[in-house]
């Protein structure tokens, strides 16, 4: 792969939208967005009226925009992508993104289409990501070929690989309120060109990118994806949500983007055998990359467990166990620091219950130090009428809680997780109290899968390296 051809549609000169309009609609808000973004200096619009749109120029045709131009967006109609691409290609501008739908993914009409966008392709030398997507997000540059929220703007390490368009607009809405931020993000659509093998490799060379998120329907090769995702988990986590599991599912990917999913089964073992790891739900993906995204890697399974429910303790453990985790007795030296402390009800154990003793900050301090344990989360609850009245007269919960990011930092190299079960106004508390490099989940359960999977990893990178 010539990484090139690939950091163009990130990276761009100068840009060409084919089918931008004037009424609400696809093609109405990106312009909008390249303006807001500083990129309406680069940035050409055609559309047959002509006219201005949006406070900048449009011309009638592609023949007419100026010549320093290396990327085009084309949102038209399906049935006139032929013929702007043969504008394009005639032009020289050799990078495309096609949003347009209306290809494979709607039967057989529609794969003459997309075989005829082929050729054309082909025919001109032409690199393109899509048909059927919404294309890219670069935060390095802000550059973007879709509405974006602004928050999706802070840079960050994950990268994102999805073959729906749609569903890399929803990760770029939910990630930052996880404390997700990523580097880019790719839509692939029908995948007739660009797939997630080069993706996957272009990634895996970015500097900007610490770990990759992706939803896939189907592989474009196997065999290839199976290569491209042993190099990169070597050095930088792949973390895959993959639908088309039943019958069903599968016939439902053939509809959205034109995939055949193939067996369930040689995708499963294809995960194992490259690091891969591979999450059940959208939420899974999200809470996981937020683990893989900010901690280290643990060194052993050895989970210590900090709490002020008895409950949310014990969940934690079942999930840990039946996990592969383990949930060792802390060690004496621990047990003797807290017991100074600690009244005679409470048990000094793994899961350590602090109840009410007020001794939260301590138990979570002694735990992270402890060279007996490999992994630690907080699970934090409250009553919600009390947290309120405790802010209204002026209690710094901190005292209570303590400085959850400095207590991380007292073991660096130790995975840290905190858990909020409660109010969202307290898990907001909290988050802010963790900072940017403790991880906030919702559900003990969630939290232990996570560093579950965060170890799993751990110990196939370690088997693969000797």
């Amino acid at each position: 792969m010539n990484t090139t051809d690939i950091s163009t549609f990130f990276y761009p000169r100068g840009v060409v939208l084919v089918g931008a309009r004037r009424t609400p609609g696809f093609g109405f808000g990106v312009p909008m967005m390249f303006k807001e973004k500083g990129w309406d200096d680069r940035l050409y619009l055609v559309n047959p009226k002509g006219g201005e749109m949006h406070g900048m120029h449009v011309y009638k045709r592609v023949s007419e925009v100026p010549d320093a131009l290396d990327l085009a967006i084309v949102i038209v109609p399906a049935p006139s992508v032929p013929g702007v691409l043969e504008e394009l290609g005639s032009k020289g501008i050799r990078h495309v993104i096609i949003e347009s739908a209306g290809f494979a993914e709607t039967g057989d009409k529609g794969r003459v289409l997309q075989d005829e966008v082929k050729r054309i392709l082909l025919k001109h030398g032409m690199r393109a990501i899509g048909p059927n997507c919404v294309g890219i997000v670069n935060t390095d540059n802000s550059f973007t070929t879709t509405e974006t929220i602004e928050e999706a703007f802070t840079p960050g390490n994950v990268a994102i690989i999805a073959q729906s368009g749609v569903f890399g607009n929803i990760l770029l809405d939910k990630l930052h309120l996880r404390g997700v931020f990523i580097s880019k993000a790719v839509t692939l659509g029908n995948r007739i060109d660009v797939n997630e093998i080069e993706m996957l490799d272009y990634f895996h060379q970015d500097k900007a990118t610490r770990l990759v998120m992706m939803y896939l329907e189907g592989a474009a090769d196997g065999k290839r994806l199976t290569d491209a995702l042993s190099k990169i988990s070597i050095d930088k986590p792949v973390l895959v949500l993959k639908s088309g599991r039943t019958p069903q599912g599968m016939a439902a990917t053939v509809s959205h983007t034109g995939s055949l999913s193939g067996e369930d089964s040689l995708y499963a073992g294809m995960f194992v055998q490259t690091g891969v790891t591979r999450v059940e739900s959208l939420d899974e993906l999200v809470e996981f990359t937020g683990v893989f995204a900010s901690q280290p890697l643990p060194k052993g399974p050895r989970l210590g467990i900090v709490t002020g429910s008895g409950s949310m303790g014990a969940l934690a453990t079942d999930t840990a166990i039946t996990s592969g985790l383990e949930v060792p007795p802390p060690s004496l030296s621990v047990v003797d620091e807290i017991k100074k402390s600690a009244p005679e009800w409470m048990n000094v154990k793994n899961p350590l219950d602090v109840g009410p003793s007020g001794l939260f900050k301590e138990a979570l301090s002694a735990m992270v130090k402890d060279p007996e344990i490999d992994m630690v989360m907080a699970i934090l609850t409250f009553p919600h009428k009390i947290f309120r009245e405790f802010l209204t007269i002026g209690i710094d919960m901190q005292d209570m809680y303590g400085h959850i990011d400095a207590i991380g930092k007292l073991s660096p190299d130790k995975p840290l997780v905190v858990c909020v079960v409660g109010h969202d106004e307290f898990s907001s508390y909290i988050s802010e109290s963790a900072g940017p490099d403790i991880p906030v989940l919702h559900s003990p359960e969630m939290t232990v899968k996570a560093l579950a999977a965060l170890w799993r990893y751990s110990q196939w990178k370690k088997k693969i390296l000797g």
